[in-house]
């Protein structure tokens, strides 16, 4: 009898830390192949004429589940699609997930108004930024509780700034321990604040994000992307689909091309991560052509689907004479 009971409480506590396990969370975020999205599709463009294309111009982006269950985590570990990193690398501790997401958000409009600019610049408008603003303040950096969300910067040691790269220099002008004044705006005043620099990486900060200023745009140009898409990644497709709207000449000559890198406001296409599991999307889709970061290329080598073809690009530039140059785009150098 003595025996029964012990064998009965033995499975009623296996089955209670089966139980138990199905809603354990665990300290991993799960990436996976996400969609691809047409931008060309997507584009609406208000206050000059528009020319269609014969082909297609994807965006790519990685699925992320950041609610992993125990028994999902083994699922995960068994399909070669999947990659489960800690949790922190995507969600510092100090941020959930929401906070996180609406940055995403945020970094998907500043993408596209980058792009938008870049685009414009690129067929022949002059625009230029007329101001900083601050979008964020690093927790526990020296500009903590000194500079705020929302702060216009309008002197940097005294100097007028018109750009968050004139804000860039005067921070790097500084050793660490040194001390930059800043005069901003934040709401109807103004005042001026002194932050230390402090050396990260190697280089001048004091821990604030920035944003150029730019006066109304001479075109309207819309994208609506869907499937919850955030984060700056998307730049590169974004302008090269925006430019390829505005111009008689169909970049696309009927290829179907994917691709990913953040743009920058001087036309440099920045690194971004998970540019493998957007190789896999690509893939299945059945696209060969992905135009990808020069400095990306180091992390995807040997990762690579058969059948997709790398292009490098570490400028707008490249992707462009790649577009345009048939005798270009068949040299044109992979990873």
């Amino acid at each position: 009898m003595r025996q029964r009971v012990t064998v009965v409480a033995g499975v009623l506590a296996l089955i209670g830390l089966v139980f138990a396990l199905n809603f354990y969370q665990l300290p991993v975020v799960a990436l996976s192949p996400g969609p691809m999205e047409d931008v060309l599709a997507r584009l609406k463009v208000e206050g000059r004429p528009v020319y269609g294309s014969e082909g297609k111009l994807y965006l790519t982006s990685v699925g992320i589940d950041d609610n992993v269950r125990f028994y999902e985590a083994l699922l995960d570990m068994a399909n070669r699609d999947v990659q489960l990193v800690p949790r922190g690398r995507l969600y510092p501790e100090d941020q959930d997930s929401e906070r996180i997401d609406e940055e995403n958000a945020q970094l998907m409009d500043r993408s596209k108004e980058a792009a938008t600019v870049v685009a414009l610049r690129e067929v022949g408008y002059d625009i230029e930024p007329y101001g900083v603003r601050i979008t964020q303040v690093v927790s526990g950096a020296p500009a903590d509780g000194k500079l705020k969300a929302g702060d216009e910067i309008l002197t940097a040691d005294g100097r007028a700034v018109g750009s968050t790269e004139e804000v860039r220099k005067a921070i790097t002008s500084h050793k660490p321990g040194e001390r930059v004044d800043f005069r901003v705006k934040r709401d109807k005043d103004e005042r001026t604040v002194s932050v230390e620099v402090q050396e990260v990486e190697n280089e001048s900060r004091v821990g604030i994000l920035l944003r150029d200023l730019f006066p109304d745009l001479p075109v309207k140009v819309t994208i609506e992307t869907e499937n919850n898409i955030g984060g700056p990644s998307a730049g590169l497709m974004f302008t090269l689909s925006i430019i390829d709207k505005l111009t008689r000449e169909d970049l696309t000559g009927g290829r179907r091309i994917a691709g990913t890198g953040a743009i920058d406001l001087d036309g440099s296409v920045l690194p971004v991560g998970s540019v493998d599991e957007k190789l896999i999307a690509v893939h299945r889709l059945g696209v060969t052509t992905f135009l990808i970061p020069a400095d990306n290329c180091d992390e995807v080598r040997g990762q690579v689907p058969d059948g997709v073809r790398l292009v490098k690009v570490a400028k707008l530039d490249d992707a462009l004479r790649f577009l345009r140059d048939p005798k270009a785009a068949a040299t044109a150098p992979g990873c």
